[in-house]
């Protein structure tokens, strides 16, 4: 096996094992001219005191591309190493390489960047030296040191008194890791019954995960009604310090009538509800109204042949 051949087998493993043993990142930036480029991917989130890897990935897209250096400084981040060096890489190929990093305490919430330099030299056909290249960008991150919960719902349909319904959304996580997050719903204007609280373990930075209620309202409601229904609850950081999440929605109930059968949801036009619900009554008369269509359709039909045969006897 020639040594070009071993030397892409070496790059394609540690490409490999980068993302193999780092966590998923969210943020990528590229550096990059016409001759290389260089990919740092990181977390949408970092915090601080906590170590994070910043991933680089370098490519080459043109021939005799040497002594490639890339710098990482920034004075919100301990870098353990902030440059790594790298004698050549042929075209079209591809090295990885890690940079683990803390966020300073002290650090505020909110964006800060780093400068990236790339260094490299080429020559060109009609270079007699090669010659050097610089590339400088700069690389933005967001700092946390709480988490910061949203909540995303998804208004369900309009539902009929005592049948069950849906409330689902999505928890999304805008801070640093959030822990022990319990929601629950309730409603001050409908007795709900159900499956009315969850409890999610974990949410790390950056992070989303969505979640659904079955519940149901009390069977005698009497009058229709426009009620609000909250979802709330509590959270912790690192730290064991406690947050509050909440968020609303609002619902129209009403009692089913004896005749009806379909979907509760329906809308508004001024003062009056409409809804696509269909009387059984309606579906009744209906069927009845098409058979006697049809009675009728087949009883012309046939007049008409009897016509038609008379005439042609005669």
């Amino acid at each position: 096996m020639g040594t070009s051949c071993k030397f892409s087998n070496f790059c394609l493993l540690i490409i490999f094992s980068s993302i193999l043993f780092i966590p998923t990142y969210a943020t990528q930036n590229n550096v990059t001219d016409s001759n290389i480029q260089v990919i740092l991917n990181y977390p949408d989130v970092v915090m601080p005191a906590k170590e994070f890897v910043l991933s680089s990935i370098v490519k080459t897209t043109a021939d005799q591309v040497s002594n490639i250096t890339v710098t990482i400084t920034c004075p919100e981040l301990h870098i353990q190493k902030n440059r790594f060096h790298l004698g050549a890489l042929a075209r079209n190929s591809a090295f990885g390489n890690d940079f683990n990093a803390t966020v300073r305490d002290g650090t505020p919430d909110g964006n800060f960047v780093a400068n990236v330099k790339v260094d490299y030299f080429i020559k060109g056909f009609f270079d007699p030296q090669p010659v050097k290249h610089v590339i400088t960008q700069t690389a933005q991150f967001f700092a946390a040191s709480k988490p910061f919960l949203v909540l995303n719902l998804e208004d369900p349909s309009d539902v009929f008194a005592g049948e069950p319904f849906s409330i689902s959304g999505t928890v999304e996580n805008q801070g640093a890791d959030a822990r022990n997050i319990k929601l629950s719903v309730f409603s001050s204007e409908l007795q709900l019954a159900g499956k009315k609280s969850l409890v999610i373990t974990d949410l790390d930075a950056g992070k989303s995960t969505d979640f659904e209620f079955a519940v149901q309202t009390q069977k005698e409601l009497g009058a229709p009604i426009q009620a609000t229904i909250h979802v709330n609850g509590t959270y912790s950081d690192g730290m064991g310090k406690t947050y509050s999440i909440d968020n609303s929605f609002n619902v129209f109930a009403r009692q089913r009538g004896m005749i009806e059968v379909g979907d509760a949801n329906g809308f508004w036009v001024g003062q009056f509800f409409i809804a696509p619900v269909v009387g059984v009554g309606t579906i009744v008369s209906s069927v009845i109204g098409f058979m006697i269509f049809l009675w009728h359709y087949n009883n012309k039909k046939k007049q008409k042949q009897k016509k038609t045969r008379k005439a042609s006897r005669s």
